[in-house]
This record gives C-alpha cells, sequence and structure tokens, in this order.
C-alpha cells in the first residue's frame, strides 16, 4: 500500500482512495448529495430551558450554509465578536442540518431572534442556559441520506445489513485535511520545521489545533487502514482496548476466552491511536504494531511531541444505530443512521458504495 507524506497541495483524494476496505471493494454504485435535502444532519443533544441563564441557545436550522457563516452571524444580529458565539460540532455546508449555537448576552433579554432572517439558515427555537456551549458537547449525529441511480437495491441491501452486523472503519473523512487536503500539506511543512516561528505565529489558535488535528486523523487512518489489511482485526496481546461509551482504556495482557467475550458483546472495543506525546517507554502506550506503522512517518510524530500534542485513543470501527434502509424507488434508496461524536456518515458511504467519482 502507497502512502503520502502530506507534501502535495492535493494529497486527501489520493489518502483517501489508499485506505482499505473492511467488507472489500463495494460493487454497488449510487449518487449521493444531488441537492442538499438528500444530505440531513440532526444533532443530538437533548437541551433544556433554565429560569435564567446569560448563554442564549439557539436551535438553527441550516441549508447551504457551513457553521462558522451562521456564527458570524449570530454574532452580528447580537451586536458581539464572533468569540461569544459557541457550537458543539462543525457541519456540512451542503446539507440540511440542524445544530445549537450558544451565544454569550450577559444581562441581556432574550433577543428577538425570529426577526433574523436569512435565506440559508433560520433559528428555530431560543432558550437561556447558564454555561456556554462547550465543542464535542453532543452526543452524536443522526443522518438521512437518499441514494440515487442505484445500480443494484439488492446488492445494496445485503451490504448495508454486513455493515450494520460487523461495523464500519472508524476512518476520518475527507473534511478533516482541508480543501484539497490544504490543512494537511500545511501541517506536515510545518511539523517537519520547513516553516519558521514568525510564520506559525500568523496562525490563530484554532488555526493551528485544526492543522495538528489533520495530522493525527491521517496517521489514524494509516494505523486502521494497515490493521485491516493485515486481517488483524480481533484483539492481540499488546493491544489496548477502549471501554465502551467512555475514553478509558487498557492494554491486553493475555487474550483469553474472558476478553474475547467482552468484545463480541460490545463491552470493549479495539483501538488505535491518536499520535502525539507520551511518558515512559513507548511499550505502555503503543503495540508493536502501532509502533512500525508509526515509525514510517517519524517526522510528524516528532513534530507532534515538540507541539506535546498527548496521545489518545480512538475505536478502530464504529457501529451504526437506529439504522434503516427504505427502498424509495427501483433505483432509489433512503438511508438512516445514528453515529456517535466524531464520527463520519462519509466514511459509511465510502464502505458502502462506488460514487460516481470513484467508478470514474
Amino acid at each position: 500500500m502507497q502512502w503520502y507524506c502530506c507534501r502535495s497541495h492535493h494529497v486527501t483524494e489520493d489518502v483517501l482512495t489508499a485506505l482499505s476496505y473492511y467488507h472489500g471493494a463495494p460493487q454497488v454504485s449510487a449518487r449521493y448529495k444531488q441537492e442538499n435535502a438528500d444530505f440531513k444532519v440532526i444533532e443530538q443533544l437533548d437541551v433544556d430551558a433554565e429560569e435564567s441563564g446569560e448563554h442564549q441557545w439557539l436551535w438553527v436550522y441550516k441549508n447551504g450554509a457551513n457553521t462558522t457563516f451562521v456564527a458570524r452571524q449570530l454574532a452580528d444580529f447580537a451586536g458581539v465578536n464572533e468569540r461569544q458565539v459557541s457550537y458543539a460540532g462543525l457541519k456540512d455546508r451542503n446539507a440540511e442540518t440542524w445544530q445549537w449555537f450558544s451565544v454569550h448576552l450577559p444581562g441581556v433579554d432574550m433577543l428577538d431572534w425570529h426577526t433574523l432572517t436569512h435565506p440559508e439558515f433560520r433559528v428555530e427555537r431560543a432558550l437561556l442556559r447558564s454555561k456556554k456551549l462547550k465543542s464535542g458537547y453532543h452526543n452524536g449525529n443522526l443522518f438521512r441520506l437518499r441514494l440515487r441511480d442505484v445500480s443494484d437495491v439488492a446488492a445494496l441491501e445485503s451490504r448495508w445489513q454486513k455493515l450494520i452486523s460487523q461495523g464500519v472503519p472508524n476512518y476520518f473523512g475527507e473534511q478533516r485535511f482541508g480543501r484539497e487536503g490544504q490543512n494537511l500539506a500545511k501541517a506536515g511543512v510545518w511539523l517537519r520545521g520547513e516553516l519558521s516561528k514568525k510564520q506559525v505565529r500568523k496562525w490563530s489558535r484554532q488555526q493551528q489545533g485544526m492543522l495538528l488535528s489533520s495530522v493525527r486523523s491521517y496517521l489514524f487512518n494509516k494505523i486502521v487502514s494497515s490493521r485491516i489489511a493485515e486481517q488483524r482485526m480481533q484483539p492481540e496481546a499488546g493491544d489496548f482496548m477502549l471501554l465502551a461509551g467512555s475514553r478509558s482504556f487498557f492494554q491486553v495482557g493475555t487474550v483469553d476466552d474472558a476478553l474475547l467475550a467482552r468484545w463480541r458483546s460490545g463491552d470493549i472495543l479495539l483501538s488505535a491511536p491518536m499520535a502525539g506525546s507520551w511518558r515512559g517507554p513507548w511499550q505502555e502506550h503503543l503495540s508493536n504494531f502501532e509502533y512500525e506503522q508509526l515509525q514510517d512517518e517519524e517526522e510528524l510524530v516528532a513534530g507532534l511531541q515538540r507541539q506535546r500534542v498527548d496521545l489518545a485513543r480512538r475505536a478502530v470501527l464504529m457501529q451504526l444505530e437506529d439504522a434503516h434502509l427504505q427502498v424509495v424507488a427501483d433505483d432509489m434508496v433512503d438511508l438512516q443512521f445514528r453515529l456517535p461524536t466524531g464520527c463520519f456518515a462519509t466514511s459509511v458511504l465510502r464502505e458502502l458504495i462506488l460514487t460516481a467519482k470513484e467508478e470514474g
């Protein structure tokens, strides 16, 4: 398998194309996102109003606008700096999405948000809360997608059931790497020490965070893909298992029947590292396989360590929840599924169908 060193400004497609398929390459072709209504994303977060509070929380529907653009419009309407507006996560631009925002307005009565009109978004609900909305605070996202021009609906249904029962590689999607891979390219140049401190200081803390995240995502994808390619998808001695629904993990000493039973039940999950710094011997933080994979990208790992990015863990596979498929027509299918925070619907579609670009 060929991997790319992040030097090109057009690396994203190459990097994603190189990733291994867990269920073999899909054979069914289909199109998605032919119009915004074909790709609906509903943020999963139950929010109750409080009697008072200095944060005004807004449930916003948007169609054709990205999250940061809406945040700027909300700030302008409220007469505050954009830094006073918070959201849990970024949502697709070319889609219909619903998500929460919060605006910090101490000592200000609830604004007439219904008077804010814009062709690409609207405020559907407003309430007061004592605390602001933090990044990653939501529980996940519900996706409702329409696939058009499906070449074989019966084969698609069969593969869909396989994804539900066996899971999907938890790859980071193209959104994480920036337009045409520019975030990944910039980060590679930075972490290899090819930029001056003066050049780096021009980037905001948020921009630097996005660049570092793109590299960590690239390395995670590489490790997961290599593991799939070598058919090492069961727990092994030295692996690190995540406790389902938490960030806690432990290293496998001996693979016995009890551990395998917990893994098969979904109580513990096979994980791969989000590369970063560690204290003590690497054997206490990485499996032999993971360490070998990261040696191929030694400069990037060293750069992450210089930036004091903490090593973390992420599940190798994601499970589709509340998953349904409905046949709408001979060549049209509607999908619904729920994913945890940080998982990508485009990675599900990559495992499910061939897109027009892949066919060409």
